[in-house]
């Protein structure tokens, strides 16, 4: 076997093998990476959900400070902003009563 011959048979070799185990490798390496940016994209399109969560948080704050039932005080100037009719679950239970 010539020189030529014994390096065409490791470079084929080395690529046959060598090119999907450094795909898997890339692979791998950079999917935790577009993870992390999908989520934080999830994240940043899914903002006004956590701001209708939070008011809702605040309103069944306000209710329970208003019966007495709140270990401790809340501010009471985001508190008095916040009416029922802002809250999708408020209307509801509205409508219920």
């Amino acid at each position: 076997m010539e020189a030529t011959e014994a390096i065409v048979t490791i470079m084929v070799v080395g690529m046959t093998c060598g090119i999907p185990l450094l795909g898997l490798t890339i692979r791998f390496s950079l999917k935790p990476l577009v993870e992390a940016f999908i989520r934080l994209r999830e994240a940043q399109l899914g903002a006004p959900q956590i701001q209708q969560l939070k008011d809702r948080v605040a309103y069944l704050e306000r209710q329970l400070e208003l019966r007495g039932m709140l270990d401790h005080p809340v501010a009471t100037s985001t508190l008095q902003q916040l009416a029922p009719e802002h809250l999708p679950v408020a209307q509801k239970e509205r409508e219920r009563i």
